[in-house]
């Protein structure tokens, strides 16, 4: 049975989008728990204000790792898993745009 060439790009690019879901996942994690933090250490709402700016900020905030990723991916000539991140990570900002101007819309 031949290794058709179709079929492993696309296993790395579902592997590279796999791959930078998991990143978000870990990122939600620390967000929800620096708010935590913060709201322990100061009271009040103030972890609401971490969770908004983390939120509505992830559009940018994805790009701290997903840049170096992207990089990463190419520097080792792993263009599947490179396309995959890339996807993934404009999918996000599509996504975490929409939700920002939906929230300011009042929709």
């Amino acid at each position: 049975m031949a290794n058709h060439p179709e079929q492993n790009e696309i296993t790395q690019i579902f592997g590279g989008f796999m791959l930078l879901m998991a990143i978000h996942s870990v990122a939600g994690v620390l967000i929800f728990g620096l708010g935590l933090i913060v709201g322990m250490f100061l009271g009040n709402y103030s972890f609401a204000m971490v969770w908004i700016v983390g939120a509505m900020g992830f559009l940018f905030w994805q790009l701290l790792y997903v840049i170096p990723l992207v990089l990463r991916f190419k520097r080792r000539r792993q263009f599947g898993s490179m396309k995959g991140v890339i996807i993934g990570a404009t999918i996000t900002a599509l996504v975490n745009g929409a939700c920002f101007v939906a929230g300011f819309a009042g929709v």
